[in-house]
């Protein structure tokens, strides 16, 4: 009969249903986007579910596969950052290591004030501690990313990793201090005092990392 769809007309009509109209796909993903930011904040990343975030994008759950294919790939893209922090910070680092201190404390702060915003730091740390996938991800990320890149040129790269670890994670208690726990004094510190206060701390981590390197 004329009148009559077959099977592949109905999924062609299927797929452009899911896909939306086709001036509006961009709108209809950053819809989504936003949504799921606000989810992942509001309630973490065990308690999101791609129907909450369709619901709250007021469009189809299928929409939210299609675009994004999964929850893990969806909160990957809404933790995406338009710059690469290990770069930024390796960058930092091989500027020399006179003042290498107050420049990775610096540049750490233009992560958090910037790109890293409160909202996005504290839904990246209820994944990490939640979320496996994630968990490994991120341990990757940093292992790859930064320790690989800088260890690569010592012949102590264990120890040095170990250095690294250890200006990482000093540098990530200050921000988790001011930005997420927001204690007083360091919250409401004025960034220069701030940076003034830390800068020797690190400073001496770098400098052992810059021995281990010129070994």
């Amino acid at each position: 009969m004329a009148g009559t769809k077959g099977p592949r007309q109905k999924s062609d009509e299927h797929v452009a249903k899911i896909r939306g109209p086709k001036g509006g796909r961009g709108a209809v993903r950053e819809h989504i986007l936003t949504a799921a930011r606000k989810a992942f904040v509001e309630h973490g990343y065990d308690s999101t579910t791609m129907r909450g975030i369709a619901r709250e994008a007021g469009c189809d759950s299928a929409l939210v596969s299609y675009y994004f294919g999964s929850k893990q790939l969806l909160f990957r893209e809404c933790m995406n950052l338009p710059e690469d922090p290990a770069q930024l910070v390796i960058n930092s680092l091989f500027e020399g290591r006179e003042g290498a201190g107050a420049r990775l404390i610096s540049t750490a702060l233009d992560l958090y004030e910037g790109q890293l915003t409160k909202d996005t730091m504290m839904a990246l740390m209820r994944a990490l501690m939640t979320d496996v996938s994630t968990n490994q991800r991120f341990k990757r990320y940093i292992r790859n990313d930064v320790i690989a890149r800088v260890s690569q040129f010592s012949s102590h790269p264990e120890r040095l990793a170990e250095e690294i670890e250890i200006t990482m994670a000093t540098m990530y208690g200050i921000a988790t201090m001011r930005y997420i726990v927001e204690l007083e004094p360091i919250a409401t510190m004025p960034r220069e005092r701030l940076v003034r206060q830390m800068a020797p701390t690190i400073q001496m981590r770098v400098d052992r990392i810059f021995a281990l390197l010129e070994r």
